[in-house]
């Protein structure tokens, strides 16, 4: 009996990939729609676990909610700052996770501002 413990220990724990999904489940069921600064919703995250690829859903509003405003800025270096500066990603980062954010216009709900993906290539 004594000797199959350790095995039944083992295969309760969660993989990595397990608890991100299940952690982006989470967050999304309990504490979304969440503003995000100004102007700005997190509307929901989602862990894919084939992929590798955590995507985030934003819905922007009022002065953001234009394509200029993204056309303006560069978001690609403004999210890779955040990301690799964002200890709690560490871990994803370490196993070669995607990141997907994707901004939609509450306006026009299915316009969407920005669709961008960092890669390992990308924060590495």
């Amino acid at each position: 009996m004594f000797l199959l413990a350790p095995f039944v220990l083992l295969s309760c724990q969660e993989s990595l990939e397990e608890r991100a999904a299940r952690e982006a489940r989470q967050m999304t069921e309990t504490k979304c729609p969440m503003p995000i600064g100004d102007n700005m919703l997190l509307d929901s995250i989602v862990f894919d676990i084939p992929t590798l690829t955590q995507s985030q859903y934003f819905r922007v509003y009022g002065d953001l909610d234009s394509d200029s405003v993204f056309e303006s800025v560069d978001s690609r270096s403004l999210l890779l700052s955040e990301l690799q500066n964002t200890p709690s990603y560490r871990a994803l980062m370490e196993r070669g996770v995607d990141f997907r954010y994707v901004y939609r216009s509450s306006k026009a709900p299915d316009t969407v501002l920005l669709d961008l993906t960092l890669t390992p290539d990308d924060y590495r």
